[in-house]
Formats: C-alpha cells, structure tokens, sequence
C-alpha cells in the first residue's frame, strides 16, 4: 500500500528544509481536490482547513483500496465527512470522481493489471456511499420538516407566524424537492427544487397529478404503493425510481415518502435527483465491460457470456469461437502513427459486427489488435473456413486515412464446442493454441482446433513455462559430443550441448531444450551459464596427438547470435576459466544472418577480433548461403539437420537433393570452410559423405553425448 508522509518531511527536519521540500504526489492531489471543491459549491472553511480535509479523505481512500473488509465502512467515512464539509453541489461529485479517478491512476502508477479495475472499484464505491450519505442528509432534511409541520400544527395559536416562517424556509431552501400531496396525488404545495427538478412551475404543478409524472415503466407499482400508504398498510416508503420532466425527459430520482400524521389526508415526498449517479455508475459498469475503443465487449463480458452460450447450447449445433489476430497491424501503428493504428482497429470492429450481423454473435477486442467472436450457432450457421473468408474479405477492403488506403489480413484460431461440462477458459485457451498454429502457416490463414495438436501445445508451453524452476532446481545438464576429421577419425573439437533430466518425461535432448527456452527467451540466461560451465570443463582438457587440447564448440540460437551482450559474456567466461580465446569455436545459425544480419555480423565481427573462432550451422544450400559463408570467413559449416535425415532415408541418395549436396560441398571447401555434418550413424552414412566432400562428422557411429568426465577419459584416449 503506498503511505506516503501526507505532511512532507518529518518532524526532526530542519524549517528550511522543509520549505525547500518537493510536495508529495498525495499533497498535490488533496489541493486538486479541494480547488474542485471550492469551485464547485461554497464550503465554510478556510482554505487551509479544506485541504487538511481533502488530505485526510485522500489517505482514506488509499486504505480503503487494501482493505477489502474495511473498504465499505471506510467509504462511508469518506462520504460522510464530505456530505458535511457540504461537498454537495450540484458538481461536487462529478468533479471529486474526475479527479480522483484520474489522479489515484496517476499517483500510483503502473502497477498489476487489475490496478485500474481497483480504482473504478473505489471510485464507484465513493459514489454508492456518497449517495447513501445524501440520502441520510434528505431523510434528516425530511424529519425536520415533519417536525416543522408538526410543531406549525401544535403551536398554530401562539406561533403561528414563526412556525410558518421556519417551515418556509426549510420547505423553500432544501436542496431535494418537497411536494406536499393529498391521498389523490393532488399538489398542496411542492417547494423550489422540486420544481426545478420536474421543469414545471408551481402554477403548472398544482394542476397536475404527481401520478402523472411518474415513467410509465413503473407508475403503476408506485400508484400502488401510495394507495398502500393512504390505506394505513405502510407509513413510509423508500425507492429509486424515474420521474418524467415537463420536456418528457426522464429523470432517476430517490423518493422518501411518508404520511403527514399531524396533517391527516396528506402525504409529503421528498426527491432527489439521482441521474448524475445513476449515469456514473452506468458509466463505469460500462468500462468494466467494454473496450473503450471500439466500444465491443472486452475479455471479461467475452468470457461471461461464452459461459452462459455453453450452458444453454444446442448439442446439435454447438458454439463457435474464433479468436483473432491482425496481420501487419505492428507496421501500419508504427509507420503511421498510434491515430492511424486506433482507427483501423475501430474500422476493423465495426466490419467484423457487419460480418456476424446475421447470426446470434458476440463480437470482442481483447487487447492490442486481439479480436475474439463467440457465435450461437444454428444449422444456417457457414463452416468456419466460409466465416474465414469473409472475415478477411471484409478486412481486405483499404480504410482511407489522410488520403492513405491501409488494409489488414487476420490469423485465425476456431474452436467448435458442442461438449458438455466445458469451460470458458479451456476454450479461450484452445482458441489461442489455434491461433498460433494459424500464425505459423503465415498471414491470411485459418485453423481448426485439432485435440492432438492442442496436447502437444499444452505439453510444449507448459514445459517451456516451466524452465526457469527447472534451472533452479539443477535439472539441466552441460554434456559434450566429438566433431571428428572424417580422414582419419581423431577429435577435432567437442561440442557442448544442453540435456534437461525431466523428472517426469525423462531426459530431453538439446534440439528440444533449445528450441523451448528461445521461445521464452530463457536461451539468453541459460546460454550464459551454460557457456561458463562449458569453459571451464574445456580448460581441463587433455592435448590430443596434434600436441594441442580440443577446441569447444557451442552452437548459437537466432537470439543468442543478436545479443547485444554476447561479446561481453563471452569475455567474462574466457576469463573466469583462463582459457585462450582461439580454443573457442561459436557456431551463428543461418537464419540468423538472413533476418537480422547487421546484429549477427556486428557480433561476429567482433568475437574475431577477440581471436575467437566462427563457424555458421544449419546450412541448407542455396547460392545465397553460399555467398554469406564466405563473407564471414567461416573455418566450419555444419550442413543443416533436416538435410542429413532427408538424405539418410532416401533410397536414391543420387536424386537432385544428392547432386545439389556434391556440388555445394566442395564449393564450401573452396571458401576455406570445413563441412561438418551430425548425425553420421553407421559406416555406409561416413562413406558417403566423406566421398561428397565433408571433412569433419558427428554422430552415434563416433559416439553420443557424454558427461564432463566421460569426455576427459575420452580425450585421455585419443
């Protein structure tokens, strides 16, 4: 909970220093509010003693937001002590909402994302109390005047003139309006600021029935009610109800009603114009609801109304869920602008309610350029991939802004539901593990939820979830595999790669553990110590026959190859385990140097210049890999997996794949660069490839990963 000092520096501070002191955010906050107050009703206190106020409400309200047991009792408080101050004008509290909803946002800043949901909370809650306190305020207001009337009645003969001048000026200065009615709704009398609540004027009203001014949604139960009270079945009454305005405007209004006992044959109502209420808590249940762009349902309405569609579903027909995500979105809001990028989401949303106008559908933005549409399907209801196509052939059309055409295609996630027990979450869910299979398709695409795919994404994310407490908890584990000379089988370096020991699935292999942590971008952290643990293992390495130790090997992730701190983290790890920077070889990922070559260069650059060595991995040919093996002066190229199975589960290993493979290998050898190939299993594989032209191998024939000791007896053999 934020508490800061509401008085600035504490009590031992020197008296300069606490003139020189900055204000603190709560102080600067409770004088907005007072300003507010002070210019929107008069308040009989001085200036001072208003802020010494506004400070001691404004430290309430920021208990109150930790305290949901004390919250109730402590917004009464605080709407209390303002009803008192006579924070009651007709402003006071629109004004008090504004700037306390804009300055609590302000004064706490970015917090957790159901800070702003807190602060509506609050602020509807202060609204709820400070109603209640008005309402308390017209009800003492209406005891008085039955005791004005009262007293006028039992005194008439001896004060006659004074009680007629007290009740006067009850009746005429009341903030809530008075009317003084007969059995029959006939006005007696009805004071100022019910007629200015009602537009008509006191002439106007004393022909008039107040029946007849009750909304015909509810006259009815109201007539009743009044019947009910002249009939001595009640003697007082409270409701919430809507009032009709001489223009026919209808007004919501607290009504106080009770029988004059000292004036038989009379009934007296008091009313308050709630509107301003009743729109600011319409407003907020709004906000809480709906997405304040494009005015669609957000997440949470989504997901309560998918709820009630799978309870009362048709198991026939099912519901359908699609969940949305806008192509290119990112370029238009960031070549054009935040205004551009609004725009054509709020196009995007009303073309969307145009496609699904004909069916029972419920369209939504979950965040950024995130749409979901739920539909209550019925037996006219298209296939979802003809819902695909419309949807993106509404999208399709170009939404002109400052005279530029821009249109976007949507990825698409579809979840067809017609079991029962479902829950909302497990559909959102399946819709979003969808959606990202669509989005890897490509752009424009769409996807059917598939239970098999949808097991293995689950297991995918929450293994990847999972991978920094299996860090912490030493389930990884630093293993090394030889890289051989094809010529004469000796250990030209080692590689170290990454095993996790699952405690549940055994152990996971490098390409897999990889593959998870450069999805969360766990790679960077577990690169790091991975690397050090590496070094320090390789500096205890034996000399080979060549009078040298084997150098190590570590091949690089797209994300690791473009961290700014890859050189500094290599640095740091050479020196740890004092071991010389030629021993080290660091493999670049092809891709890498397709998508965002300026980084991976600029870092390769510069591990060179530190004296370690570069290889490039995952090459797939092609003369345009070609020419970047030689730009970088690569000494190792390691021909991409998916190559090395292709060719190993072919029949004819001299089909165009074989031929482009013989052709490509010596060209490398030309560059000045050693092909290395991975899993090289049996003889016939070794022959192979030694005859194509690779110089260096890796592989079960060779032998597989092995722990930090096993690689030191291996080495000590060679």
């Amino acid at each position: 909970m934020i508490t800061p000092h509401p008085d600035g520096p504490p009590a031992a501070a020197t008296g300069a220093a606490r003139e020189n002191a900055e204000p603190s955010p709560v102080l600067l906050l409770a004088r907005e509010w007072a300003d507010a107050m002070t210019a929107s009703t008069y308040i009989p206190m001085a200036r001072k003693d208003v802020e010494r106020l506004t400070l001691e409400l404004l430290t309430t309200l920021l208990t109150a937001m930790d305290s949901r047991e004390r919250a109730p009792a402590l917004l009464d408080e605080v709407a209390g002590r303002m009803v008192r101050a006579n924070f009651t004008g007709p402003d006071s509290l629109r004004r008090s909402t504004e700037v306390l909803g804009q300055g609590l946002l302000s004064l706490l800043g970015d917090g957790p994302d159901g800070l702003t949901a807190k602060v509506i909370s609050l602020i509807g809650g202060l609204a709820t109390s400070y109603t209640k306190a008005m309402r308390e305020r017209t009800f003492h207001q209406q005891e008085l005047v039955k005791d004005a009337l009262l007293r006028t009645k039992q005194e008439i003969e001896r004060h006659l003139r004074a009680s007629e001048a007290r009740f006067r000026e009850v009746f005429t200065s009341s903030g809530v309006g008075i009317a003084l009615t007969d059995f029959d709704g006939r006005f007696v009398q009805a004071n100022p600021a019910l007629t200015e609540i009602l537009g008509h004027s006191q002439e106007e009203l004393a022909g008039v029935c107040l029946y007849d001014l009750f909304h015909e949604e509810n006259a009815e139960s109201l007539r009743l009610a009044y019947r009910e009270l002249a009939e001595g079945g009640q003697e007082r009454f409270r409701l919430r109800r809507m009032l009709v305005t001489k223009d026919g405007d209808a007004v919501w209004a607290y009504l106080a009603v009770s029988v004059l006992h000292e004036m038989p044959g009379h009934i007296v109502t008091i009313v308050e114009d709630a509107t301003e209420t009743h729109m600011l808590t319409q407003r907020l249940r709004q906000q809480s609801l709906n997405d304040a762009l494009t005015g669609l349902a957000n997440r949470q309405l989504f997901s309560s109304r998918l709820q009630t569609a799978l309870a009362r579903m048709d198991p026939q027909h099912g519901v359908t869920v699609l969940q949305l995500d806008l192509d290119g979105f990112g370029v238009v809001n960031s070549g054009m602008g935040p205004r551009v990028g609004d725009q054509l989401l709020q196009v995007t949303a009303k073309r969307l309610e145009q496609v699904f106008t004909d069916e029972r559908a419920l369209v939504a933005r979950f965040g950024g350029d995130e749409f979901a549409v739920l539909v209550e399907n019925t037996e006219d209801t298209p296939y979802p991939g003809r819902l695909a196509v419309l949807i993106n052939t509404a999208l399709a059309e170009p939404t002109y802004v400052d005279g530029v055409g821009v249109a976007v295609s949507a990825s698409i996630g579809v979840v067809r539901a017609n079991g029962q027990n479902l829950r909302p979450e497990e559909v959102l869910r399946s819709a979003d593990i969808t959606l990202r299979r669509a989005k890897a398709c490509g752009k424009g695409q769409w996807e059917l939820f598939d239970a098999q795919h949808d097991s293995e994404a689950r297991l995918r994310t929450r293994l990847a979830a999972s991978i920094p407490g299996a860090e912490e908890n030493g389930e990884f584990e630093v293993v090394y595999q030889p890289v051989v000379r094809l010529a004469d089988g000796s250990v030209a370096c080692v590689e170290a790669l990454l095993r996790w020991n699952h405690p549940e699935l055994g152990e996971l292999p490098h390409e897999r553990c990889v593959e998870l942590a450069e999805e969360t971008g766990m790679i960077l952290p577990l690169g790091r110590s991975m690397l050090r643990e590496a070094c320090m293992v390789a500096a205890t390495w034996p000399s080979t026959v060549d009078g040298e130790p084997p150098g190590l090997l570590l091949n690089l992730t797209p994300l690791q190859a473009r961290d700014p701190d890859l050189a500094g983290t290599v640095r740091m790890a050479l020196a740890d385990c004092g071991m010389g920077a030629s021993r080290l070889r660091l493999g670049i990922p092809m891709s890498s140097l397709r998508q965002h070559r300026a980084e991976a260069e600029e870092n390769a650059e510069v591990l060179g210049d530190m004296g370690v060595t570069i290889a490039l991995h995952d090459f797939e040919g092609g003369l345009a890999n070609l020419g970047i093996c030689g730009s970088l002066k690569a000494d190792m190229v390691r021909v991409s997996p998916w190559v090395v199975r292709r060719l190993s589960t072919m029949d004819d290993q001299e089909d165009a794949l074989g031929t482009s493979v013989r052709f490509l290998l010596p060209a490398l050898a030309r560059s000045g660069a050693g092909v290395v190939v991975g899993g090289i299993d049996d003889a016939e594989q070794l022959d192979w490839w030694r005859r194509a032209g690779a110089r260096f191998g890796q592989g079960e024939h060779f032998g597989g990963p092995a722990s930090s000791q096993e690689i030191t007896k291996i080495l000590s053999s060679h």
